[in-house]
């Protein structure tokens, strides 16, 4: 557990347990994380303009790009970052091993040992109970779109195509990564034809999927919902939502149910390998805005 302590927050209001390094699997959720729980206000420690400013840099700019993943943290604010956190030798080597990570992620390389250090380093045991491939196609939100994707009546088996088809959303590395570790875990298959094909088997990922591949999973996912908000035309999309005054105790897991049970009718209905001809995302999300009102 780190053991910085802030001063002067909000009404004297500290988080009541802080971020701890080793609890992430992505060095952003962990910076991020820090921001959530002491930069809400303008005089806390991780508003971005005071940590920026106490890193040494004159705006919160290139701090702001690095907690966005719009570009990875240099060496020099690698040092920044565990000087400022205090790491120990052991944090600070996980964290240069979490930024390692997604560099080799976006040039579509092979990370497989990097992420058997890290969870040495960590002490987690939930990335190895399933291997490198099948984290990875859970975890990255677009091979599920590259497997529905090839099953389209449309499709053309070749690099510039996908990247086109999805938007640019993605690097040709990054899709080449996604088509092989798809490949490695039965999802797809070589076709002499078509070049590769679904596989007709039903595969799973694994025994136990890591709840880290899950939340990169619907984390990635709700950033195309937002991209495609204001991208996209009204009439090839649709966002609705509600609140609602709810019984927690009596009615919270026959909701769950009811939503299981849609999703799953809705997948039956409207699923269509042959004639498909454009891949889409249903995201719904149902989570308390609420806490402790007794």
């Amino acid at each position: 557990m780190l053991e910085t302590s802030f001063t002067n927050l909000s009404q004297g209001r500290e988080p009541k347990a802080k971020p701890r390094l080793f609890d992430f699997t992505d060095y952003v959720d962990f910076l991020n994380a820090y921001v959530g729980a002491y930069g809400k206000y303008s005089h806390g420690p991780y508003n971005l303009k005071n940590w920026a400013n106490r890193l040494g840099y004159r705006s919160p700019s290139s701090l702001a790009m690095v907690l966005n993943k719009q570009r990875l943290p240099t060496w020099k604010m690698m040092v920044s970052f565990s000087e400022d956190f205090k790491f120990s030798k052991g944090e600070r080597k996980y964290f240069e091993l979490l930024v390692e990570i997604e560099r080799k992620k976006q040039s579509g390389l092979d990370i497989s040992e990097l992420m058997v250090e890290a969870s040495q380093l960590s002490g987690m045991s939930e990335v190895q109970q399933i291997n490198y491939d099948q984290f990875s196609v859970v975890s990255d939100w677009y091979c599920y779109a590259i497997k529905s994707l090839v099953s389209n009546k449309k499709f053309v088996y070749d690099l510039d195509w996908i990247f086109k088809a999805l938007r640019r959303k993605i690097s040709k590395a990054q899709i080449k990564n996604a088509i092989q570790n798809l490949k490695n875990i039965g999802l797809l298959l070589d076709d002499p034809v078509k070049g590769i094909k679904e596989n007709p088997v039903k595969t799973h990922t694994g025994n136990q999927v890591p709840s880290a591949a899950i939340k990169n999973h619907h984390r990635g996912m709700l950033v195309q919902a937002a991209q495609a908000l204001d991208e996209q035309d009204v009439n090839n999309r649709m966002f609705q939502g509600l609140t609602l005054n709810i019984n927690k105790e009596e009615d919270l897991k026959d909701a769950f149910s009811d939503i299981t049970n849609f999703v799953s009718e809705f997948n039956e209905k409207y699923r269509n390998d042959v004639t498909g001809n454009a891949v889409y995302q249903l995201n719904m999300q149902l989570f308390e805005h609420t806490k402790d009102l007794e």
